[in-house]
């Protein structure tokens, strides 16, 4: 057996016992072959998993700033709209959610489109715990103006690059503490803070979803997962055991082609989506699957500066991404 099948079929069976623990569900085995089990069905040892209480939906989703029109809002909440786009993720600066973020709402109120999460950046791996407070408290009016929104979260990174305290007590202070304070606030405001596994070079720890998972169950309310098929693809021996293990805590999905982490479908048949679409089907998820990735140059100038495609351009391989993740996602 090659390594990577024995650790896919290992991950998959990690996340399928995970996620049926999380559950509640039960092992039974019987003593009619080598496993103890009597099902007709062949082997009976793993975990049973509930089937979701509502079939998955692809609901399609581009962050504000990837949207091909001009940083008005009518006009982008128009375009994803007229192109068949469920969600919009939205930044996370408070300055922008109090001025454009209220007038998104508004607007959203008269249309079908949802309000995906927030995402912008944050650490909490400093050395002194002032500057950890500080970034605790930065965010309190962000999950403030959230909830007022009715964004479904806001997403959080404990600590990127070199952090200045140790693994096990970076992971200890934003469980009980920084993170838990800020779940804490997030429920009362009526959202969450949903925790995203990054790669490695970008972070320390939290790099598999299942870990962001476990996190969450141990901050508990107003703390949830997501997973971003860039960062996946180097950190998950598989998509689909790592939407699996998340389960019912998966609140949000980033989505970028595989090789340059571009608009999915522009790295050819490296961009195969389908074995994490089975895995969103498996649990039923319904949340966004959110464009996080840029636009591919065309080439460059004389002076060696990248040639940027335009709007139409932009709008072309948007519409070639949308057949392509339908297509998968039927095939899943």
């Amino acid at each position: 057996m090659k390594r990577r099948d024995f650790l896919v079929g290992t991950a998959a069976s990690g996340a399928a016992a995970f996620y049926a623990a999380s559950a509640g569900a039960a092992c039974t085995c019987g003593p009619a072959c080598a496993c103890g089990s009597s099902s007709a069905d062949g082997c009976d040892c793993m975990p049973k998993l509930p089937k979701p209480k509502q079939p998955a939906v692809l609901n399609l989703c581009l962050q504000w700033g990837g949207i091909p029109t001009a940083d008005d809002v009518n006009a982008k909440l128009d375009y994803l709209e007229a192109n068949g786009y469920a969600a919009v993720e939205i930044p996370s600066q408070l300055s922008w959610l109090r001025d454009k973020g209220v007038k998104v709402a508004e607007s959203l109120k008269q249309r079908k489109l949802f309000l995906a999460t927030s995402c912008g950046p944050s650490r909490f791996d400093y050395a002194d715990p002032a500057k950890c407070d500080a970034e605790v408290e930065k965010f309190m009016p962000v999950l403030e103006i959230l909830g007022e929104l009715k964004s479904l979260g806001l997403i959080i990174c404990p600590a990127r690059g070199k952090p200045e305290v140790g693994h096990k007590e970076l992971r200890e202070s934003f469980v009980t503490n920084y993170g838990k304070r800020l779940a804490e606030k997030a429920a009362a405001c009526g959202t969450e803070i949903v925790l995203e596994p990054l790669r490695r070079g970008e972070t320390p720890f939290l790099r598999q979803v299942a870990d962001g998972a476990k996190m969450a169950q141990e901050i508990g309310k107003g703390c949830s997962v997501m997973g971003d098929f860039w960062h996946m693809r180097w950190e998950e021996p598989s998509f689909f055991a790592a939407f699996v293990a998340a389960g019912p805590l998966l609140r949000h999905v980033h989505i970028a082609s595989l090789g340059n982490r571009k608009v999915p479908g522009t790295d050819g048949a490296l961009d195969n989506y389908i074995d994490g679409f089975k895995g969103l089907k498996f649990i039923g998820y319904r949340g966004a699957v959110s464009m996080e990735c840029g636009y591919p140059a065309k080439g460059k100038d004389a002076r060696g500066k990248a040639i940027m495609p335009n709007s139409k351009e932009k709008h072309v391989l948007l519409e070639k991404m949308c057949v392509l993740l339908r297509e998968q996602w039927a095939q899943a």
